[in-house]
């Protein structure tokens, strides 16, 4: 156990884990209505229970603590159903309290240390922010919202707390487990559209829903996910080298075909700006890596490219509505509204002048009306703070922010810089949509946060 536990394919195996619940899960959704069984609900008791107790158990018996960390980044993607706030699952509650249980004994049985991480400053001020929007409102929501942001925020705190002062791991460990995350969200979208009823059909048109999210979250996460792909791959050798740009290609057309257009104007910046920092330090590697590595990126975007365009300018007859459909969703946009956001973006705004200190709150309607069922994202991280968490959000997201960056980019090597493209691609892409308070992404960034602590305080961190 000890053995897989330190190999460089136990997040793989987690992965796998996560997927197996994640695709039993699924598969109760009908084809033909996407209605679900009555057996999606056991299944998914059975998936988090087990997860609880395997979390549970690392954290007693290992003093290690990073064992635990990939099941954490990875079960938020076990879901194959959304819920809010009103239907969360009762099982995920079993799965909380036995990690915290396990928490707990691990604390008190290898008598660890609690102390700040390079990133507390900020992530500590949100977590007050979330708590405090909408405090000065008379709002009738304002009761549940103070108690489950107070839940959330503190939990989030604490499990930064006690995890970045004792996980002390390898960037390139954290590369594969995140580099692994992307490949398993790729399979789910595959398996969700193999699973409809016209494949070609759902591949076309911006309807990709995997459960615990929709086309935006899925591209989302993959523009925190792919660049990992890309540090591997200037670290490795021989066929390695391949596979791993492999893997990044996969992730940017899954990407390419959520039809998140402002995730994939954000994908060609941090895409470019990557690529052209690899091209110049893979000339420092031993010359048949640096050629495989060159030419791996140059075939799959020739055999990419050429696969695009032959695509686009089909002459069947049975491809060409599939063909033009692809070049509508990849190429429309709607400048007059932004894609309907100038709307919501002036009623925020209009908000946000009612209540400029504290904001409206977390749980604030945007709209009283029929066509946003009462609430609905800002489709913009900044905008949404302003909205809900009033001056003081903006402040507490620009000192997390300031943070983040400045750490990375202090006495900067390819570790930072790749880990400084994650955070940016998926950052840029959230000035359009919202990323922070979309727990999945916050989970994932916590942990990755955690796990840079190491990484930070020297000068490089390749080590296996």
């Amino acid at each position: 156990m000890e053995k897989l536990l330190k190999s460089k394919y136990y997040s793989i195996v987690v992965a796998f884990v996560i997927f197996a619940f994640w695709f039993m899960c699924y598969m109760q959704y009908s084809k033909a209505d996407h209605m679900p069984s009555n057996y999606l609900v056991t299944f998914e008791t059975i998936g988090l229970i087990v997860i609880g107790i395997v979390s549970a158990y690392l954290l007693i018996r290992h003093d290690d603590m990073f064992y635990a960390v990939p099941w954490i980044v990875y079960t938020p993607f076990v879901f194959s159903r959304p819920f809010d706030t009103q239907t969360i699952p009762y099982s995920l509650f079993i799965a909380g309290g036995l990690f915290f249980i396990g928490l707990v004994c691990h604390l008190i049985r290898f008598r660890k240390k609690l102390k700040m991480g390079s990133f507390f400053a900020g992530i500590a001020l949100i977590g007050v922010s979330l708590v405090l929007g909408g405090i000065n409102t008379n709002a009738p929501f304002l009761k549940e919202q103070i108690i489950f942001t107070s839940i959330a925020g503190v939990g989030l705190i604490l499990i930064y707390v006690i995890f970045a002062s004792n996980v002390r791991t390898s960037f390139r460990r954290t590369c594969r487990m995140l580099n692994n995350l992307g490949v398993l969200l790729c399979i789910q979208v595959m398996v969700s559209i193999n699973h409809s009823a016209d494949p070609l059909s759902f591949l076309i048109t911006k309807n990709i829903t995997v459960g615990w999210g929709s086309s935006n979250n899925i591209a989302m996460m993959l523009l925190l996910t792919f660049p990992c792909g890309t540090y591997l791959a200037i670290r490795s050798k021989g066929p390695k080298i391949v596979l791993y740009v492999f893997s990044v290609f996969v992730q940017m057309c899954i990407i390419i075909i959520t039809y998140s257009r402002g995730a994939i104007a954000a994908l060609i910046i941090g895409a470019s700006i990557l690529f052209v920092i690899t091209s110049i330090l893979v000339f420092k590697q031993e010359r048949s890596s640096s050629i495989t590595y060159v030419a791996s990126v140059a075939g799959f975007t020739i055999l990419i490219g050429i696969g695009v365009i032959l695509f686009i300018n089909t002459k069947n007859e049975y491809l060409l509505p599939y063909a033009n459909g692809f070049k509508e969703n990849i190429t429309h946009i709607n400048l007059t509204n932004f894609n309907g956001r100038n709307p919501i973006y002036e009623n925020c705004i209009a908000k946000f002048k009612e209540n400029m200190l504290f904001g409206q709150g977390l749980y604030a309607p945007f709209y009283d009306n029929d066509v946003t069922g009462g609430y609905q994202w800002g489709h913009s991280t900044v905008i949404h703070t302003m909205y809900t968490m009033g001056i003081v959000g903006l402040v507490a997201l620009g000192i997390h922010f300031a943070q983040k960056y400045l750490n990375l980019l202090i006495k900067p090597n390819l570790e930072k810089i790749t880990a400084c493209v994650c955070m940016f691609a998926s950052g840029l892409y959230g000035l359009v949509d919202v990323s922070y308070y979309f727990i999945n992404y916050m989970v994932v960034l916590i942990m990755m946060l955690v796990c840079l602590e190491r990484t930070i305080r020297l000068s490089f961190d390749i080590e296996e």
